[in-house]
């Protein structure tokens, strides 16, 4: 596999078809027939499993062997080295017409992150953490003038000696989508609970390059971090 910027290019094309033959013309527009919900409560939609299919095609057209998916999990923890996918982050805001779904991957080498990507189909926005580029440029740092995000009961409990005042942000029911808004200076921090590998590490990637702190003692992409509340958080 090469990854250079050929590939971030490729791959957004890609992304961009994908995301205008499957999920645009559905988002909002599902029938209950689409709709399963897995053994964890968590919905599934008949275009998750599309989306995946054409995502892991791709990746392995691409030289990536080890694919770790949402809807198709492995054994492939084992590995060294695997991608990981979820085709659809959000899944209930696709269901609803909620404009707040990506699509997510990850790339993980000896427990560090070598990649990650964050689409967001609906402003066709193509965010990878290789170098933090936004659709291939590179992406400013913001400087936070206050805190912005949701706190849970756990996180106002960590919080109270790092942050005295805050505006809230509800979460968006994607955790791509709110690793977006960090990017954007639109959230400075946030939590993370109860995730799953495809939903955890790209968030990990991105928030890690971008200096922010965090209860974790290393950002090493292990999967204890999975069964954490883990909070990420910018200094002002």
């Amino acid at each position: 596999m090469i990854i250079d910027d050929n590939f971030f290019d490729k791959t957004h094309s890609f992304f961009k078809d994908v995301s205008k033959e499957y999920l645009l013309p559905n988002l909002g527009n599902i029938e209950n027939s689409q709709i399963s919900e897995k053994s964890d409560n968590s919905l599934v939609t008949k275009f998750d499993l599309i989306i995946e299919n054409e995502l892991i095609q791709y990746f392995k057209e691409n030289g990536f062997e080890n694919i770790i998916s949402e809807e198709n999990n492995s054994e492939l923890l084992r590995y060294d080295q695997y991608l990981t996918i979820d085709p659809i982050d959000g899944t209930r805001n696709f269901i609803n017409g909620i404009n707040k779904v990506v699509i997510m991957v990850s790339f993980i080498k000896n427990n560090k992150s070598i990649f990650s990507i964050i689409y967001d189909p609906v402003k066709n926005n193509f965010y990878h953490s290789f170098k933090i580029l936004k659709n291939h440029y590179f992406i400013s740092p913001k400087k936070y003038q206050q805190h912005i995000g949701f706190l849970g009961p756990h996180a106002k409990d960590f919080f109270k000696n790092e942050i005295s005042e805050y505006t809230e942000k509800m979460r968006s029911r994607s955790i791509g989508y709110d690793v977006i808004e960090i990017l954007e200076g639109d959230r400075t921090f946030m939590t993370i609970y109860g995730s799953k590998i495809w939903d955890l590490f790209p968030a990990m990637s991105f928030l890690s390059n971008l200096n922010f702190n965090s209860n974790l003692d290393s950002f090493d992409f292990d999967f204890n971090v999975l069964n954490k509340k883990i909070i990420f958080y910018a200094k002002l």
